[in-house]
């Protein structure tokens, strides 16, 4: 018999086998023993592991979603916004670090997940920032750049540690302790090194 099993249940579970496991290293037999019941029990409900991965990753930008418009949309300065923006964005993506790594690999090999992701994705409304942007350019506190950049470069600086984290700790010649120091610390560098390359010195 088909036990009454909520989805966000089996997407709670999933987040902490992903969490534990990573993506790439999670089953669906993980993600059932981890809700208590059978695998066959788990795909009645989603098919496969990558039907779960995007409610996985639906819920958690849903929760990261509004904090982001409500910095963007607020009443701070512009380079408070980046600052508190880039802290939690990358403190989301230090709580759920399989979730770049993940999204990037579905990404590549799936277009129709794109799709979906973008179909049912609610982004924040970047709009009142870019206002905010094109008028200290305006006062001459922020040199002439595209407002969009910036959130780019938030982003890119952002998730790309996690994304290329292998080739990066060999790269630079850092061990996993200090590669997560580095990850962590990166909410403050991302903001100062966006800020300090817009800001005009008076």
């Amino acid at each position: 018999m088909k036990k009454n099993v909520p989805t966000l249940n089996i997407v709670e579970a999933a987040i902490d086998v992903f969490q534990k496991k990573g993506y790439k290293g999670s089953r669906m037999s993980d993600i059932a023993k981890e809700l208590g019941i059978e695998k066959k029990e788990l795909k009645s409900f989603y098919s496969k592991k990558e039907l779960i991965f995007k409610d996985v990753f639906l819920e958690l930008y849903g929760r990261i979603t509004p904090q982001l418009d409500d910095i963007l949309n607020g009443d701070m300065p512009v380079f408070e916004k980046i600052r508190h923006f880039t802290n939690n964005y990358v403190n989301f993506i230090n709580d759920y670090k399989f979730l770049p790594l993940g999204l990037m690999r579905k990404l590549n090999f799936d277009t129709d997940l794109t799709k979906v992701f973008i179909e049912n994705m609610v982004m924040p409304n970047p709009n009142y920032f870019y206002e905010q942007v094109e008028h200290e350019i305006e006062m001459g506190n922020i040199r002439p750049i595209n407002p969009k950049l910036i959130l780019i470069n938030i982003f890119a600086l952002s998730v790309f540690p996690h994304v290329a984290s292998p080739l990066m700790k060999d790269f630079i010649l850092a061990n996993n302790d200090e590669f997560e120091g580095i990850k962590e610390k990166n909410k403050t560098y991302v903001a100062d090194f966006i800020i300090n390359s817009i800001k005009i010195i008076k």
